[in-house]
């Protein structure tokens, strides 16, 4: 399903059991008894095609992507079978889980790929069946892949203090614990927790913070935004340039040990 991907890594053999799962007769059919009770999924003839038609959605069209995902969510409330509606949104979520993962793994050298990989899927397995989940209601997609990247980082972060040594200084914070875990530590993971510190600070809204990492960390063009937003594609790179000169400003004044190379991250 992730297109160009050919390796052999956990995500990637669970992704392939979870196909060929969902493409037996019995799932099929229990599939278009379920989706013919509901006006979102009776649209798509199978699950796989559900599948394959939110791995095609642009950013743009979030509003659609989140009903359908809204819908799968609620199958754990309404008597559905769980290994069907549990294993189409870890279906919808292997392109997620397998670049987190490598995020992880790179900021991380010392942690397994495959444990991160266990981690992350028993996050996703735990958020889908929360009452936080079932009350969000817009870019649900970004909210489920922002919890899981947290969700990783924090787990990253207290695998790597159990291998310190014991004469490690316990008053090292979790930035300077990133930096360590690897000469080039990962973009995306030290994005992440510095735009946690801003926020816990008040110094980002959590709208500010969406922009963002919609922006920087998901790859979303400015003109995909304004689409979204209805706002011009100028007023929406202007802004994105106004929050990430702040970003520039916060990094070298709050006192916080910013590398020069993390403040690369910030540049529009």
């Amino acid at each position: 399903m992730m297109v160009g991907n050919h390796c052999d890594c956990l995500v990637c053999r669970l992704e392939t059991s979870l196909i060929d799962e969902l493409d037996t007769e019995q799932a099929v059919e229990k599939f278009r008894l379920w989706a013919a009770t509901s006006d979102i999924l009776s649209a798509f003839p199978t699950a796989l095609d559900l599948v394959a038609h939110l791995h095609r959605q642009s950013p743009a069209e979030s509003s659609s992507v989140d009903r359908v995902i809204l819908e799968l969510v609620r199958g754990g409330t309404n008597g559905t079978e769980s290994s069907l509606w549990q294993s189409i949104l870890l279906l919808v979520f292997v392109p997620t889980i397998h670049r987190t993962t490598t995020q992880v793994s790179a900021a991380f050298p010392p942690l397994g790929r495959d444990d991160a990989a266990q981690h992350l899927f028993v996050t996703l397995i735990e958020f889908i069946r929360s009452a936080d989940l079932r009350s969000h209601r817009s870019h649900v997609a970004f909210f489920v892949a922002r919890r899981m990247r947290r969700s990783a980082l924090r787990w990253a972060i207290r695998e790597s203090r159990l291998d310190l040594p014991t004469d490690w200084d316990s008053g090292t914070t979790e930035s300077e614990e990133i930096d360590e875990a690897s000469d080039e530590p990962d973009t995306g993971i030290l994005l992440e927790k510095f735009l946690d510190d801003c926020q816990q600070r008040g110094w980002l809204s959590e709208e500010e913070r969406t922009l963002l990492e919609q922006f920087k960390l998901e790859g979303v063009s400015a003109a995909e935004l304004a689409l979204a937003s209805g706002h011009s594609v100028m007023a929406i790179y202007h802004r994105i340039q106004r929050l990430l000169e702040r970003l520039r400003r916060i990094a070298r004044n709050s006192g916080s040990r910013v590398r020069s190379e993390q403040l690369e991250l910030f540049r529009p």
